[in-house]
């Protein structure tokens, strides 16, 4: 088997692209989580910015984005928060087509 392989080319970069690919789906997975748990918990800190730097340099109207979340989490009454955050990891998953 491992002669049939050495001639084997792969084109571009697909392993750095598999490593983005299941950063971002990370990512957006712990903001869905986020976004449901936060009317019952504090979920803004140090994990949530790390998420949100990676959104910002990582897709389309990040900036946009981020700045709408982090304005949702500060949102006073829980139902309003959850229902905000929800709202806006949905079209953070929406710029990416998941």
């Amino acid at each position: 088997m491992k002669g049939k392989l050495s001639n084997v080319s792969f084109g571009g970069n697909w392993s750095e692209d598999l490593f983005t690919s299941d950063q971002l789906y990370s990512v957006l997975d712990f903001l869905d989580l986020a976004a449901t748990e936060c009317a019952d918990r504090e979920v803004r800190g140090k994990d949530m910015e790390a998420a949100l730097s990676y959104v910002e340099e990582h897709i389309e109207k990040g900036t946009m984005l981020t700045t709408a979340l982090r304005q949702a989490l500060a949102q006073p009454e829980a139902w309003m928060r959850r229902d905000s955050a929800l709202r806006i990891v949905a079209q953070i998953r929406k710029m990416v087509g998941g």
